[in-house]
């Protein structure tokens, strides 16, 4: 029986065809509508994970020179003007990036040139405002002449990476995973090269906000290493098209600034209202988070196109995906809260030195929060997937209300610790938030309960090595984390479709038998 809320409500979005109203049938066979798609999704996962996992660490190192250089202060300097960058690249893109993915995921391959053509041109005509925006705040809250100028730098650096992942995105859509994790692990690699060669040569904190800058140009160069096949595209700026995609991408634009906002306004708050160093040793703590906090959103990147097609053409295949990658993200989000548990403060002050070592305690809070970032990201998607953006305008404005008020709160009364609980408050209460809309429109999306009991048992396992005080931090970490994986193998955690699409040739043999 199929009940009132298991029916997709009608799309927000106007009433104009997503698609051409004739398929190309002279085009190349679009990926996404084949049975190959899932497969390719799970290795392009993988692909992407062990690009993150690799720049994890040269990120780690990254972060390790500028807090060590910079010091306490400086670094809580540098990390609010990359935030505030940060908020006025998601304002500028007005929802574009989200929207060319499911875009491009529904039109037919031979048109995907043209629209990133003219997704280009939107974007060179959005980020100087809002890039002027975020530089015109900088003067107005007082900040130094040094965040100043650093905040024009390092959006002219922002703009010149939006550029270059304007020329990516059909990789994405093509499932061309690969090829974009060897330019996502050039620019960690690039990065670190540019902070270790400042470093050498005693640099203040204001160069620093020109590797975004060089970073960008870099990634540009690189793109014909991977994409061959008409690398770059010139601007379009095709009114028609471009306003289709405004009025397509406005309410998913209102959703993700006030997700940025929400994300980014507690160390705001803390520039504001809290002294220097409490702001840095949040900033630190944050700043080791960025590496970690991208890994949810490269699986749904991966999994957005097909996400996409199913929320248009199939909304069962679209459940069995979403249950999927709930699975995913869940056991993914387990293993590094664990994992971080014994070396959250010992890998601070290696990252930042000793006194860096109170932003342990503000890491092992602020880790929890990855598994609600990755539960509203991917039913964040689905809900942009079946068109239904004001959801997401609703759930973020009332998580925001909601982390401003647990900032409030917590700041004044516990410094650093106080805003990384309310950063884990804010991110579940948005969780709770987003599942209760796709709830509604979709019914029952969650794991089973056998699947969370497989978890609980495999992390009551993994817990034994942590408690153990005579191991060193990084071997109980280690074991921790084999135990729970090892263990999860037994009692049946990891989804067999993973086994699959990792093996295919044992796939192919349960498909014949």
């Amino acid at each position: 029986m199929t009940s009132e809320s298991d029916t997709p409500a009608e799309p927000d979005t106007p009433a104009e065809p997503d698609t051409p109203a004739e398929p190309d049938t002279t085009a190349e066979p679009d990926i996404l509508q084949t049975g190959e798609a899932g497969g390719r999704i799970i290795r392009g996962s993988m692909w992407r994970l062990i690009g993150n996992v690799a720049g994890l660490a040269l990120g780690i190192g990254t972060a390790a020179l500028l807090l060590r250089h910079l010091g306490v202060a400086e670094s809580g300097r540098y990390v609010t003007v990359m935030s505030l960058v940060s908020i006025a690249a998601t304002i500028a893109d007005l929802g574009v990036t989200n929207t060319a993915g499911r875009e491009l995921a529904l039109r037919p391959p031979s048109q995907r040139r043209e629209l990133v053509a003219n997704i280009l041109g939107l974007r060179l005509l959005l980020m100087p405002p809002a890039i002027l925006l975020a530089v015109c705040f900088a003067l107005v809250a007082g900040y130094p002449s040094r965040m100043v100028i650093g905040t024009a730098i390092a959006g002219a650096g922002s703009l010149l990476v939006s550029v270059a992942h304007s020329f990516m995105a059909r990789m994405a859509v093509e499932l061309r995973n690969a090829g974009w994790a060897v330019i996502d692990f050039a620019r960690q690699v690039v990065t670190l090269a540019l902070v270790a060669l400042l470093v050498a040569l005693g640099a203040h904190l204001l160069p620093f906000f020109g590797v975004l800058v060089v970073t960008g140009l870099v990634l540009i160069a690189l793109i014909p290493a991977v994409e061959r096949n008409q690398p770059y595209v010139m601007p379009r700026f095709d009114r028609a098209e471009q306003l289709r995609l405004l009025r397509v991408s406005v309410p998913m634009a209102v959703a993700l600034v006030l997700n940025e906002l929400y994300f980014r306004l507690v160390i705001v708050l803390m520039s504001l209202v809290s002294s220097p160093r409490q702001t840095g040793y949040y900033g630190g703590s944050l700043r080791a988070m960025d590496s970690l906090i991208e890994l949810p959103g490269l699986l749904v990147g991966v999994a957005m196109p097909l996400l996409a097609t199913a929320g248009r053409d199939d909304h069962d295949r679209l459940r069995y995906a979403v249950r999927g990658l709930n699975q995913v993200a869940v056991i993914g989000g387990v293993a590094i809260v664990l994992g971080t548990a014994r070396i959250a403060a010992p890998l601070m002050q290696v990252i930042g030195g000793h006194a860096f070592g109170p932003a342990g305690g503000v890491l092992r809070i602020q880790v929890g929060a990855l598994l609600f970032i990755a539960l509203c990201q991917i039913w964040g998607s689905t809900l942009f997937a079946l068109g239904r953006q004001r959801d997401l305008i609703l759930t973020n404005a009332l998580a925001l209300a909601a982390v401003a008020v647990y900032a409030g709160v917590l700041v004044p009364a516990f410094n650093a610790q106080g805003g990384a609980v309310a950063g884990v408050c804010g991110d579940a209460t948005l969780a709770a938030l987003i599942y209760w809309r796709l709830h509604r429109r979709m019914g029952y999306v969650l794991f089973s309960p056998g699947f969370a009991l497989r978890v609980a048992i495999a992390a009551a396992v993994a817990v034994v090595p942590l408690l153990i005080s005579g191991l060193p931090n990084l071997v109980a970490a280690v074991l921790s984390g084999i135990l729970f994986l090892g263990v999860g193998e037994l009692v049946g955690m990891v989804p067999p479709e993973v086994h699959d699409a990792l093996n295919p040739r044992r796939a192919r043999r349960a498909a014949g038998s």
